[in-house]
């Protein structure tokens, strides 16, 4: 057994999946769990008002593993209200939450158990492999963490969910999953955590298996839903750089990598909504992002907005549309 640490398997793990229409996919999430080399494990599985064979799916699992398997019921919407759901019905020293399209490797909880034990932290981040079909093509992507924690929280690169280990009292100090919000809430939550003084370890381990799925939230084609994704992101680092400003945390790498994720964000964010590009570019002028940086922002735009625009063409008529995009917004450099 890979734990050393002195009586750390009396600590309680408990896994926490939120479920909603997910009968194709759930018994392979359940099975990593089940299958963790770590055994003090209790498996929360929270129905989120599936329409599907999920909930009758999740009972049946109940019945095959008594005391280790709890079935509940959250009718708010949201994964975050499950989640929340099962933090408070958790007994664990420790929370994993897992996405139910997702999968842990065996080791995953002891590995980052023994992280948090030995390294007396509230947060074990880990790396993570991507996994999806790109153009009928499967693919694995492994993914690394940020070391630094701020870093991490500004560009999105502190982890996801599902490769994370919490220290469960700390998530309850800072009230869990704000369900509110329709995007950003793992780093919102993480943002939270650190202004909470929680502190955070990196475990750069491989155990954790992301399922890219063409439903994902970030993938909508809704405009309305879109802008919403983009503001969440652009608010979030907002505050972000308010509470480092007010507290004498501003390093000169925080302050230029805001102003990029921002800028970047306000370019996306123009494609709906014009006249908020204007006034925020114009309210915070982002004097000390140099050229390279706006030039770098703008390339990485029209990048991926034209890739969202037109999805995937043949080579001749994607440099085409790439071209007419690029010429098409070249004017928003003079803001």
């Amino acid at each position: 057994m890979m734990m050393n640490v002195q009586d750390s398997s009396t600590l309680l793990v408990s896994v926490i999946i939120p479920c909603y229409n997910c009968e194709a996919f759930i018994h392979r999430a359940v099975t990593s769990v089940l299958h963790q080399t770590y055994p003090n494990i209790e498996l929360l599985l929270v129905d989120n008002n599936s329409t599907d064979t999920t909930y009758t799916i999740l009972q049946d699992l109940e019945r095959e593993h008594p005391g280790v398997i709890r079935v509940y019921s959250e009718k708010s919407k949201g994964a975050c209200a499950a989640r929340n759901h099962g933090l408070y019905k958790a007994n664990g020293d420790w929370v994993q939450f897992l996405d139910a399209d997702d999968e842990l490797l065996p080791e995953k909880v002891e590995s980052q158990l023994q992280v948090a034990v030995t390294s007396d932290t509230d947060v074990v981040v880990g790396d993570y492999t991507r996994v999806g079909v790109r153009k009928n093509t499967p693919y694995q992507k492994e993914i690394a963490a940020e070391d630094d924690p701020w870093l991490g929280v500004i560009n999105s690169t502190l982890g996801v969910t599902s490769a994370l280990l919490w220290k469960r009292q700390m998530l309850l100090a800072v009230n869990g999953w704000n369900a509110a919000l329709s995007s950003s809430q793992e780093y919102d939550l993480l943002f939270r955590l650190l202004k909470h003084g929680a502190s955070v370890s990196v475990n750069h381990q491989m155990h954790t298996l992301v399922y890219a799925r063409q439903e994902s939230v970030s993938r909508t084609a809704d405009a309305a839903k879109l802008l919403q994704i983009f503001q969440n992101r652009y608010d979030l680092r907002c505050r972000i750089y308010d509470f480092l400003s007010d507290n004498g945390l501003l390093s000169p790498e925080y302050k230029q990598q805001l102003d990029a994720y921002l800028y970047y964000h306000l370019l996306l964010i123009s494609e709906l909504n014009m006249s908020f590009f204007k006034e925020q570019v114009r309210i915070n002028g982002f004097e000390d992002l140099g050229l390279v940086d706006r030039i770098k922002a703008f390339s990485n735009f029209i990048r991926h907005s034209s890739k969202r625009k037109y999805g995937y063409s043949n080579m001749l008529l994607k440099l085409a549309e790439w071209q007419y995009f690029f010429c098409k917004n070249l004017y928003l450099l003079k803001f």
